[in-house]
């Protein structure tokens, strides 16, 4: 089993068409703890790559409805 942070392109892991030239790092799900294969971001966004949210996670936390009360207040939803 791979180590986090581990390096490989799509096509040894099976991917094909352009995701085969990719290059994807193994992470994990710092919400579940699940491991998989994801997509290697670009250089140039400093997203930290080896923890990142599975899909599973990054729905259910984009459906949590969060309000901030200072900026409610200001706008007189509160």
């Amino acid at each position: 089993m791979p180590t986090i942070g581990d390096e490989i392109h799509g096509k040894d892991i099976g991917k094909s068409d352009s995701s085969a030239r990719s290059i994807f790092v193994w992470v994990h799900c710092p919400s579940c703890n699940e491991q998989r294969w994801a997509r290697k971001k670009s250089s140039f966004n400093p997203v930290n790559n080896s923890t990142r949210r599975c899909v599973k996670c990054a729905i259910k936390q984009a459906k949590q409805f969060r309000i901030n009360p200072e900026k409610a207040a200001l706008e007189g939803r509160i």
